[in-house]
């Protein structure tokens, strides 16, 4: 091959490759950049399972940028602290800030703080106003998971009419109020005579298994369908089941893709039919590469969702975590 016909396809290649990559990346990824830029990330709680998850995701997804230093804040779950995190954050001037808080009071009181900065934002979960929102399909997760659970139900007992019991969140806000109402829905469209009950867990896996538990004293001899708005209560009224007569009685879902529930899933004819999964270890990849999209003056879209987020049971499991 001449140095010519070479140089020309060098150039061809370059031009693909320039065109597939999105601009952040290769920029940021690059070598020959100077630059150092300095993304902070301010997540919910690094104790919790699911949060565990989103930061070792970020940190992995961080490690494909030389020239991005990432800044890491915990909010641990707590409004004064997050408050706290925030000004500390806006004091120290990153180049771009990904912030997930769990209160969507906070994000209401820090919302003009964050403008007066000037500093982009890429929410998670959450709103913030002038921000990127990264969130998942509430009405999405709630609808599969709820389909899935009525559908089990019917395979295992078609003559029977469950007795159904949401464990949900609504203090938090429209995330887990949609998810929720769309699991209710989901339910209703395949038994319109299902009784609901529905309590807040107040986040606590104590009370949500103390409420299954209650739950099953009062229907000894039902078929029952308990929906949890997070797998650590899904797990929490699996626990209250074991306890319980009508342990075989029970067809249990819920919302997150936490691994620790895999084990359950995995039991064949198991009460815990599925999670529908966020994956939030792949959530890095993506709020990094918003975060530097940003940075370049792009303007993105006011919603982005998780490129993969579906219903995970005891036939899929294993495509999606090898054993």
């Amino acid at each position: 091959m001449s140095n010519q016909r070479r140089r020309l396809l060098t150039f061809v290649l370059s031009s693909i490759l320039a065109t597939v990559l999105p601009l952040s990346a290769t920029w940021a990824q690059s070598p020959a950049s100077s630059k150092k830029l300095r993304i902070a990330f301010a997540n919910y709680s690094d104790e919790a399972i699911f949060g565990a998850s989103v930061l070792q995701g970020i940190k992995e997804a961080a490690k494909k940028y030389p020239n991005v230093e990432m800044l890491y804040f915990d909010n641990k779950q707590d409004a004064a602290k997050s408050i706290e995190n925030a000004r500390t954050i806006i004091a120290a001037k990153p180049d771009a800030i990904i912030w997930y808080s769990s209160f969507p009071d906070v994000n209401v009181r820090l919302a003009q703080q964050f403008k007066e900065s000037g500093l982009p934002v890429i929410t998670v979960q959450t709103p913030l106003a002038g921000a990127t929102l990264f969130a998942v399909d509430n009405k999405l997760s709630g609808n599969d998971s709820g389909k899935a659970a009525a559908e089990s139900f019917k395979a295992r007992w078609p003559d029977a009419v469950p007795q159904v019991l949401i464990l949900g969140l609504p203090e938090q806000g429209a995330l887990f109020i949609d998810r929720a109402e769309a699991a209710k829905k989901a339910i209703l469209q395949v038994f319109p005579d299902a009784k609901i009950t529905e309590f807040s867990t107040n986040n606590e896996t104590a009370r949500g298994r103390q409420l299954a538990a209650d739950f099953l004293t009062r229907n000894p001899d039902k078929k029952l369908i308990i929906w949890a708005h997070v797998d650590a209560m899904g797990i929490s009224a699996r626990a209250a089941t074991r306890n319980a007569p009508p342990e075989g009685d029970v067809v249990i879902v819920a919302t997150g893709g936490d691994k620790s529930v895999f084990p359950e899933i995995r039991k064949a004819n198991g009460g815990f039919v599925g999670t529908f999964s966020f994956f939030p270890q792949l959530w890095g990849q993506d709020v990094i590469d918003l975060a530097l999209r940003r940075i370049n003056g792009e303007t993105l879209p006011e919603r982005v969702n998780p490129r993969k987020q579906l219903f995970i049971n005891n036939v899929n499991i294993n495509e999606y975590d090898p054993r």
